[in-house]
């Protein structure tokens, strides 16, 4: 936990704030319709004065004029406020107890404690014991320096409460947990539970209609699928398995040519495919899964591999399956993969569509109970994954009986992420499945710029990391669905997209077994517009 110089405050403090008026105000600006701020009512309306998340939207809404007048009043006369402004790092407390485990300090007896606080003289932690006699920190704190352990021999008694293997100690003494620690170990030897489930049915257009697979219209309200297969109706027992590090070759099959091909392009490249079915399997499927998946990551220039599509929202019927999925998965990947390699899934949160509206939440809690915004952040936000892409789009008749556009679900739902935090727990991507289209593309300039401003500038300025579009070319209720038009063809959409180059923000999905031309011919016209590519693994 090294300490930064006054100067070096100046500078970390001046770019924060200059993040604040770039970065906060603009995007929660856009989310509300408004590039100037947003009102306290419109915090009301998306959040609602009696949630948590109520006071930081607040905290979001200063306009850029109010964010540089605090940059402006820190820097003035090189810093002189600043400079005055020493930072004091606030107490640290550790348990001397070798066997307390946490969290934090729980079931730490008072006399093993050790408070240990700044001072600014010797410019180090001093530490007291419950007598308050000075005393050395433990053992693990003496090795970085910034600590006073020239009272005897460092303790090599636990720190901070010594958390487990899935928490990590924070300043305060407490532990933030990266997992449940109140969850019962995994029981290897229970079944899963499946139910046979059928893909979306339902989407948002750009153009603010939704359709069903019904519909004789225009293709673009027809339902748009699932790129993954279902899982297998009679699950067999699974085990999560005991992998171990080996050197790994990348396959010379269609994926992996197409990641080798993506990779000379410049292209960030994952490989997606579904675990779930495997899982459910039994172990020995499970594990030829992961050991496939892993072989493909394990090319140079792959980012990592993406286990599951709208987790939770098809394939299981408990949310501890889901919960004891994640954990296997991830388990099993970390073990397999090469050092370094992330692991993604997407999600679907239907409520945060809903914003204050509690009727809304309230059904759609009800009718979709395992991707509650409650549950999935169980499932996402405890350390198993890295990268999180929230999907969009799903539920907009539903939204509709409520009187919610599908903009403004679209607005909800990426405020609610932002204000809850979850960008500081994993990357944060969106999954827009909004823009693909069946045909010849059919909208104008003015309307491909707006779809592309609401489906691809508005996360971005919400905070997300990338904006992943489905699809390339997906095969799906008869039709073939595409970004581009048949043949690689450019149309309005696509050079809306291509304005946005310059963000090095958007991603596709790219079936390496199925390409309009060529996998090469197909990689060279996506690397026009994107930076990104995750290549679905068969």
């Amino acid at each position: 936990m090294p300490r930064l110089h006054k100067r070096e405050w100046i500078i970390a403090l001046v770019a924060v704030l200059l993040t604040l008026v770039v970065g906060i105000p603009t995007g929660i600006a856009l989310a509300a319709g408004n590039t100037d701020t947003v009102s306290n009512n419109q915090c009301d309306d998306i959040l609602g004065t009696g949630t948590p998340e109520y006071m930081y939207c607040q905290w979001m809404a200063k306009t850029p004029e109010d964010a540089l007048d605090v940059v402006r009043f820190w820097a003035r006369n090189d810093g002189e406020k600043l400079k005055e402004a020493v930072p004091y790092p606030g107490p640290i407390l550790f348990c001397k107890d070798k066997n307390n485990k946490g969290p934090g300090m729980q079931g730490c007896a008072e006399d093993q404690q050790v408070l240990c606080k700044y001072d600014q003289g010797a410019g180090k932690y001093v530490c007291k014991d419950a007598d308050g006699n000075i005393t050395n920190p433990p053992a693990k704190a003496c090795q970085g320096g910034e600590f006073d352990c020239s009272n005897g021999g460092g303790s090599s008694t636990s720190t901070r409460g010594e958390t487990t293997s899935t928490g990590a100690p924070t300043p305060d003494g407490t532990s933030q947990s990266q997992g449940d620690p109140s969850a019962a170990p995994l029981d290897s030897s229970q079944a899963p539970l499946v139910e046979s489930s059928t893909p979306p049915t339902e989407l948002a257009t750009p153009d603010g209609r939704s359709g069903d697979n019904g519909g004789n219209g225009d293709d673009r309200t027809q339902a748009l699928p699932s790129s993954e297969p279902e899982p297998s109706s009679q699950p067999k027992p699974s085990a999560t398995p005991t992998s171990t590090k080996q050197t790994l070759a990348a396959p010379n099959d269609a994926t992996g040519k197409a990641a080798a091909a993506a990779v000379k392009l410049g292209m960030r490249v994952w490989i997606e495919s579904e675990l779930a079915p495997a899982w459910t399997a039994g172990k020995d499927q499970f594990n030829a899964a992961v050991a496939s998946m892993a072989a493909q990551a394990s090319r140079p220039g792959v980012v990592g591999v993406k286990f599951a599509q709208d987790l939770g929202y098809w394939g299981f019927k408990s949310a501890d399956d889901v919960r004891r999925f994640v954990r296997d998965a991830s388990t099993a990947l970390r073990a397999a993969l090469p050092a370094g390699k992330q692991l993604a899934v997407d999600v679907v949160v239907p409520e945060l569509g809903c914003g204050s509206n509690e009727p809304c939440q309230a059904a759609l809690r009800a009718k979709y109970p395992l991707i509650t915004r409650a549950n999935v952040e169980k499932y996402v936000l405890t350390g198993d994954v890295d990268h999180v892409n929230v999907s969009s789009g799903l539920f907009a008749s539903e939204y509709a009986a409520y009187k919610i556009t599908p903009d403004k679900a679209l607005r909800n739902q990426w405020i609610g992420v932002r204000a809850r935090g979850w960008d500081t727990r994993v990357h944060i991507g969106a999954r827009e499945v909004g823009l693909a289209h069946s045909g010849a593309d059919k909208l104008t300039a003015e309307q491909a710029e707006a779809a592309a401003k609401l489906r691809v500038d508005l996360p971005l300025q919400a905070g997300v990391q990338t904006v992943m579009l489905w699809t390339h070319r997906q095969n799906w209720d008869g039709a073939t669905w595409r970004i581009l038009d048949e043949g690689l063809k450019t149309n309005t959409l696509w050079k809306a997209l291509q304005a946005r180059k310059g963000l090095g923000r958007m991603a596709v999905t790219f079936d390496a077994s199925d390409p309009e031309v060529g996998v090469t011919q197909d990689l060279n016209k996506l690397a026009e517009v994107f930076d990104e590519v995750y290549i679905h693994s068969q």
